[in-house]
């Protein structure tokens, strides 16, 4: 949940014919009765039909796969105690990252030392099979979350929410959470789908000895939807369907029926956008998206993103536990032609650990935009290797903008005399080599902070077992960031911050790429999208289609 998996892409598979008949199986029925009739058209305005790359997986929210389309689709059936708020900026709506509000809860109010919050539930809430979402509701779903103890239960405890007894029921209407320190996280972590208020009645009955939380059942069904739509049919490795769910608390949602349909070949997926066979086309190609533009039947969502890609380098194995030599790459780097070639400017420059968007964020400590190869040749010089050296650049396989930096970065390293051999590595075997922190030179794109919180984000990456996949560590960095993490006091949150960042930029464990934008393509006659920065999931609840 700290992160979001980005989905490879694929090409195997579905053909454009046999995809686009499949799809225009579905279409048929609706734009040929859309002639015919009022009510039809009307019928048709409330479907949206969705080309994604590849089918969702285990729905358990609790210990949901890191796949995209997956959260996405629990974040569209479920609810939750907190949310983001919706705002309007430029005649747009935003998810604010920084700015929460009741979901299930009508309210909610803090005690003056700000280590108990307190959830008042909106009264009659009822789950989509009309069971009561209630307190008790709430209660189940927490003894869970921790009695799983995942990555859901991780992050509610670093919140200070210690476990399940920290989680009362003061009346069934009301909820209270028991902090063990005042912090700034327990919201920005609360405001996602790990969070999903579950119905006991119907996770009860599946639960066994070898399987007490009904985890195996949950994995392929949702047991009862709390959010805007229900899961109405799976059809694995074709096509998966969510209604909207009359008991959701929410303004009911004027698209009733969603067809995801599981494409993935992305040339047949633009195709089927083009043709209008779907309404909206997911992971194409930057380069069709470029050429997308103008087309007056399709709109390009772009927005600027939180997302950090970068080069890692492995500060366990030589040459890169030499600082000099991190420093050299990253002075050679080729930022600007990555940008404007594999990005086609759907990107800016990654100047600091701490994304632009991420309050806290400078980019006065970015120096390698120099681009100096007399500098990078004098480091390496200085790090015991004038002649440069041999090295290896790894990238999961079917990740295109990762061949295509990992040529730049090999024609523009060849300037210092640093031989690179690119090798592509199944997506698999490369994850699993960047869980244990073995990989020495990669190309990583997928993270993204769901907390928008500048030391939430530098844990994750800079100093938890978990995911610092550089194993950099510098006892100054470490201090900082164990010591603001749930700390309240503002200006000093601010100054540590910006310590970390320097310290960080000159001791170079990454090769600061970029921050992609966030593009999506869509019929122009689809009407509602709101950007949210912290997921970059859809919310279909608030969109229509003329």
């Amino acid at each position: 949940m700290h992160r979001r998996h980005v989905p490879r892409r694929r090409f195997a598979g579905l053909t454009l014919a046999l995809a686009a008949v499949a799809v225009a199986a579905v279409i048929t029925i609706a734009s040929g009765a859309a002639a015919t009739t009022g009510h039809a058209r009307s019928a048709a305005s409330s479907q949206l039909i969705v080309a994604v790359p590849s089918d969702i997986q285990n729905l358990d929210p609790t210990l949901s796969s890191a796949d995209t389309f997956t959260q996405e689709l629990l974040t569209n059936v479920y609810s939750w105690l907190i949310d983001y708020k919706r705002v309007n900026i430029g005649g747009k709506q935003f998810g604010s990252p920084n700015q929460f509000v009741g979901g299930i809860a009508k309210s909610y109010s803090w005690n003056p030392s700000h280590t108990v919050v307190t959830f008042h539930l909106r009264p009659g809430l009822k789950f989509s099979n009309g069971d009561p979402l209630n307190a008790a509701a709430v209660k189940f779903t927490y003894d869970r979350i921790f009695g799983q103890n995942g990555v859901t239960a991780a992050l509610t405890q670093m919140a200070a929410v210690k476990n399940k007894n920290s989680v009362t029921v003061v009346n069934p209407t009301t909820v209270q959470f028991h902090l063990a320190k005042a912090n700034t996280l327990l919201f920005g972590n609360m405001a996602q789908f790990g969070h999903s208020i579950l119905d006991p009645k119907v996770v009860q009955p599946h639960e066994t000895k070898s399987d007490p939380y009904a985890h195996n059942w949950l994995s392929t069904h949702v047991g009862a939807a709390s959010g805007p739509y229900n899961l109405q049919s799976w059809q694995p490795g074709n096509q998966w369907v969510l209604t909207a769910n009359p008991n959701w608390y929410g303004p009911k949602p004027k698209i009733q029926t969603i067809i995801f349909k599981v494409i993935p070949n992305a040339s047949s997926r633009l195709s089927l956008l083009q043709s209008g066979a779907v309404d909206i086309a997911y992971n194409l190609p930057l380069k069709d998206i470029k050429a997308l533009q103008g087309n007056p039947s399709v709109q390009i969502v772009n927005q600027p993103s939180r997302f950090v890609v970068f080069l890692g380098m492995n500060a366990k194995d030589k040459p890169f536990n030499n600082v000099k030599v991190r420093q050299a790459i990253s002075y050679v780097a080729p930022y600007k032609t990555i940008l404007s070639q594999v990005l086609q400017g759907y990107g800016i420059q990654l100047t600091s650990p701490i994304p632009q968007g991420t309050p806290t964020h400078t980019a006065k400590y970015f120096v390698y935009d120099k681009n100096s190869v007399a500098k990078a040749k004098q480091l390496l010089a200085q790090a015991g290797y004038p002649k440069g050296f041999s090295t290896t650049l790894q990238v999961a396989s079917g990740v295109d903008e990762g061949q295509e930096t990992a040529i730049w970065v090999q024609q523009a390293l060849k300037q210092i005399g640093i031989t690179v051999q690119i090798q592509q590595m199944p997506g698999a075997t490369f994850t699993s080599a960047l869980q244990k922190h073995t990989l020495g030179f990669f190309f990583f794109n997928n993270w993204i902070s769901i907390n928008n919180d500048p030391f939430y984000h530098l844990y994750w990456l800079f100093d938890s077992a978990c995911c610092n996949y550089t194993n950099y560590k510098n006892p100054a960095v470490v201090k900082m960031i164990n010591s603001n993490l749930l700390s309240t006091n503002v200006a000093r949150r601010t100054a540590a911050a910006l310590a970390v960042q320097k310290q960080i930029m000159s001791d170079a464990p990454w090769v600061f790429l970029y921050q992609p934008n966030f593009v999506l393509a869509m019929r122009s006659n689809v009407h509602g999208y709101a950007y949210y920065s912290s997921d970059e999931f859809t919310r279909y609840a608030y969109m229509s289609k003329t």
